[in-house]
């Protein structure tokens, strides 16, 4: 467990060179902006906090009663985007204090430069923060989801975070160190430029532009750089020692190309299908399905989405078919109105299946985001891969397969 530990802490200590984080940077900037110690103190525990209760304490709750915390986002991002505004135009600080009762509307202001005014602001920045999680978190997550919490899942996600506000509370520090160290009226151009970036921020979120946006700088850098950022989980200690979270659900291992690991779990507590009517694995009986479970918020997802998409249009003339089962991860991926967006966005025209009770996923015993399964013409699963990498074994892999008879 010690090894896990350490690792998920070294996991979150990367989390910002990853795109996902960019939004949280001037959030964090401009909460901490005119406060003190307290203030930056609440800031970091309330981020923390909100994460792990969100993602793991009562993830398996909030799927139960079928709800997501979709509309409380969004709240939190006006609220942190008018914090922003009110250090971009100090006079509607004042204003909104004197409309307000108490002071409510100066949490960006220095009076509000308290322990609890910096928590409310880190709990909104911890909903706001979507990570981008490698192996280590997405199997907590996934379990947590699925079994409900554990000593060793909360363990875990609480290294995580304290790894990932590291260099968080170092940009902040800096933030505040450069805004004392010039005169008056520098230190207020900066607060302003930090608010604005704030209230761009918030904009930007408010506005469901941040996931494309965080897709497209994930597009355009290497492939590379997020498998150099994810490494450090891939290490086998590790993965010995995440097994242990589900014991009795070991999962499927990886086998040699092309062998045999018996019939392909049938789709199953799908409740909404978007760019096909619904369909099953009986259906697409000699025909070559990739079953990929995938979520749209997830960077390694948007890595690889690139390959899928041009495998599906390359071979689908030859009987080729994939099936993206949609199985969320947080909270705003749970909504299918945001997942109808994100393939929009992404321009995806296979068949996704939207599974956000976790039933498929648990059909086939997965434990990752993405995980290819790739069922052959009589419906037995023939080769599996975790995670990015491998392309073009995976490309042989569905020419071997359509090469294939279909047996009498």
């Amino acid at each position: 467990m010690t090894v896990v530990l350490l690792f998920a802490f070294v996991a979150g200590l990367l989390t910002i060179l990853a795109p996902c984080t960019l939004p949280v940077v001037p959030l964090i900037l401009g909460g901490a902006a005119g406060g003190g110690t307290r203030r930056l103190s609440g800031i970091f525990v309330g981020f923390g906090a909100s994460f792990v209760i969100v993602t793991v304490l009562i993830s398996a709750v909030l799927v139960a009663a079928g709800l997501t915390t979709d509309r409380l986002r969004l709240v939190a991002v006006a609220v942190l985007g008018l914090i922003g505004l009110t250090l971009a135009i100090p006079r509607l600080g004042g204003w909104l204090e004197r409309i307000i009762p108490g002071r409510a509307a100066a949490l960006g202001a220095p009076t509000g430069s308290g322990f609890g005014a910096g928590f409310a602001i880190g709990a909104g920045i911890g909903l706001v923060w979507a990570p981008c999680v490698g192996p280590i978190m997405a199997a907590v997550i996934a379990t947590a989801v699925v079994s409900g919490p554990t000593i060793a899942s909360v363990a875990i996600a609480v290294a995580y975070v304290l790894g990932a506000i590291v260099p968080l509370a170092a940009i902040s520090r800096w933030g505040a160190r450069v805004t004392r160290s010039v005169d008056g009226r520098r230190a207020d151009r900066a607060r302003r430029a930090i608010g604005v970036a704030m209230a761009a921020t918030a904009a930007v979120v408010l506005t469901g532009l941040d996931v494309p946006l965080e897709a497209r700088v994930a597009a355009a850098l290497p492939p590379e750089v997020a498998s150099a950022l994810f490494a450090v989980e891939q290490q086998p200690a590790v993965q010995e020692e995440m097994v242990k979270l589900r014991p009795s659900d070991p999962g499927i291992e990886q086998p040699v190309p092309l062998g045999d690991l018996g019939p392909a779990p049938e789709l199953t507590g799908i409740t909404a299908w978007i760019n096909s009517p619904p369909t099953n694995l009986a259906q697409l009986r000699g025909k070559v399905v990739l079953v990929h479970f995938w979520t749209f918020g997830c960077i390694n997802c948007i890595h690889v989405q690139p390959y899928v998409k041009a495998w599906f249009d390359r071979y689908a003339a030859d009987g080729f078919v994939v099936v993206g089962v949609h199985t969320p991860e947080l909270s705003f991926e749970r909504d299918i109105d945001n997942v109808r967006e994100a393939v929009k966005g992404a321009g995806v025209r296979f068949p996704v299946a939207f599974d956000p009770n976790f039933a498929t996923w648990n059909a086939y015993r997965n434990s990752y985001w993405p995980a290819f399964y790739f069922v052959d013409k009589v419906g037995r699963i023939r080769h599996v891969h975790f995670g990015e990498g491998d392309y073009e074994g995976s490309e042989a892999v569905i020419q071997e397969l359509l090469a294939e008879p279909v047996p009498a």
